[in-house]
């Protein structure tokens, strides 16, 4: 008897590893530079949220990995009726996780949250209002033309649970309610969330090899994150910095995985209250005082390219690879500064974020010593995001005085051109330092020409209007470098989404 409960004890030892080393496998620890505040998806906008409340809210619409064509998600398939709506068919069977089903009243209960919002109703102010026909079909009526909204629609308004209509608003930026492939079990803020997987996901079969419990841990310092992924802390990093991609490289537990993006970064000014900044001559000098070049190839180590305009190739409209952006001449530089009447120079402060994004502190430092060298006494003044904003902020309104500009990155991964260059470019642009009417004038005609050809036209005119007003200096489109361990194979996306269930955790039965 004794020798048999020996044995029973053995064996349940070995199960319980089994299992063990199972559960394991199939944990995926994910690290990002910052974690979002809330996991309610419709209150804020923000692309940490963006990315990783799709893991719990699925969108309408599906952006493929690569390409960004349209794949049906929620919604299979989509008509347009008109140049103002279209309509849309629900995919059947789709619950919640509290286990309600997915209806077009839902989608229309989501709307009516984000037009509450300050922040994503800006996304979606053309639309008029959702028409529900019947439970699984609904018609999306938009105020005017708006080819834009396709896009967002992979990105923004994933369907909540009518239930959360009786819920505090505090309860849901801690708990989920969607119909995605991942459920929130643990929320530490600025520490980690855990997530488990849906068992009840509509898309479950497709993705048998998933991970089932996904743990996303936010680690600001890049250097941080590597070290991190090395000894085993994480296993997936994003952003890596080009100084320590030969280390994952040559450890063979740990990979590097590069992917041309979506993230533009640029250089724009605050012009709103004078000053030599809203001479358009001084903006086209220091355009010319910065070599795009050596930014790219020394502090971004070559993992960025060239860029001659805010749409990348992802847009819905308005890209061309053939734009070119004012280049590097301190001959020029100097030249105009001369026209202008600051021959002798003027002090500058250039803003700019630490650590959230690939080399800003560092690129930001090297910005101001090149337009030293045509005269103009520049400082960098970099920061965390917080203080960042705040500074910005200050002096977009004329509460901070002197001549400036910020240095920053616009992600964009939707793909919406009107919103990228609202954002950046137009008059009530959250990080937009200038205010230009006529060039306002330009993207809203753009955003509503129905007609392909003419809209393409259109946008590349705001292109080219923003160049001749020397608005920002655009500096490279990044690449994203993630570090990942190896048993791990999955594509990594061009729009900085990270999708766990398109990770495949190898050696998972």
């Amino acid at each position: 008897m004794r020798k048999f409960l020996v044995i029973l004890a053995v064996f349940a030892m070995l199960v319980m590893g089994a299992l063990t080393t199972a559960h394991a496998k199939s944990t995926v620890t994910i690290s990002l530079s910052n974690l979002p505040n809330t996991m309610d998806p419709h209150r804020v906008s923000s692309f940490i949220g963006a990315m990783v409340w799709r893991w719990s809210y699925d969108t309408l619409i599906h952006a493929e990995t690569g390409t960004g064509k349209k794949k049906p998600w929620l919604a299979t398939k989509w008509v347009k009726l008109s140049p103002k709506s279209a309509k849309f068919h629900l995919r059947k069977g789709v619950k919640f996780s509290d286990g309600t089903r997915l209806t077009a009243e839902n989608v229309k209960y989501t709307f009516s949250r984000i037009m509450k919002s300050a922040r994503q109703r800006t996304y979606f102010k053309n639309l008029d209002k959702i028409e529900v026909v019947d439970d699984n079909t609904f018609i999306y009526h938009n105020k005017e033309y708006d080819s834009g909204m396709w896009n967002r629609l992979t990105r923004w308004a994933g369907p909540i649970s009518l239930k959360t209509k009786k819920m505090e608003l505090a309860h849901l930026t801690r708990n989920t309610y969607g119909t995605g492939p991942y459920i929130l079990k643990s929320f530490k803020k600025g520490q980690r969330l855990e997530f488990e997987a849906n068992p009840n996901w509509w898309n479950n079969k497709n993705f048998p090899k998933r991970p089932q419990r996904i743990v996303l841990r936010g680690i600001r310092e890049t250097a941080t994150r590597a070290k991190a992924l090395l000894v085993g802390e994480i296993d997936v990093a994003w952003g890596i910095m080009p100084q320590f991609i030969p280390q994952l490289e040559k450890n063979p537990k740990t990979k590097v995985a590069v992917v041309p993006a979506v993230r533009i970064m640029h250089m724009g000014f605050f012009t709103r209250h004078g000053g030599p900044m809203a001479n358009a001559k001084v903006r086209r000098a220091i355009n010319y005082a910065i070599d795009a070049e050596a930014i790219r190839s020394t502090i971004l180590g070559g993992r960025a390219d060239l860029f001659g305009q805010m749409l990348h190739p992802w847009n819905y409209s308005g890209y061309n690879p053939n734009k070119k952006w004012w280049g590097y001449d301190p001959a020029k530089a100097k030249a105009l500064l001369k026209e202008a009447g600051h021959e002798k120079g003027f002090k500058m402060e250039i803003i700019a974020t630490n650590g959230r994004y690939p080399g800003d502190k560092a690129t930001c430092e090297a910005i101001a010593g090149m337009v030293k060298k045509v005269g103009v006494d520049a400082t960098c003044n970099s920061q965390r995001f917080p203080l960042f904003k705040k500074n910005h902020r200050a002096y977009k309104a004329g509460k901070k005085k002197g001549a400036a500009a910020y240095y920053m990155g616009f992600g964009n991964g939707g793909g919406d051109s009107s919103g990228v260059l609202r954002g950046t470019s137009s008059c009530k642009g959250a990080w937009s330092g200038m205010c230009f009417p006529e060039l306002d004038k330009m993207i809203d005609k753009a955003n509503a020409t129905a007609d392909e050809k003419a809209q393409q036209a259109a946008f590349e005119a705001v292109t080219d209007k923003m160049k001749e007003l020397a608005t920002h200096k655009i500096v490279v489109k990044i690449h994203d470098v993630l570090g990942h361990r190896a048993n791990l194979k999955w594509t990594p996306r061009h729009d900085e989404t990270l999708l766990p269930w398109e990770i495949e955790v190898l050696g998972m039965n």
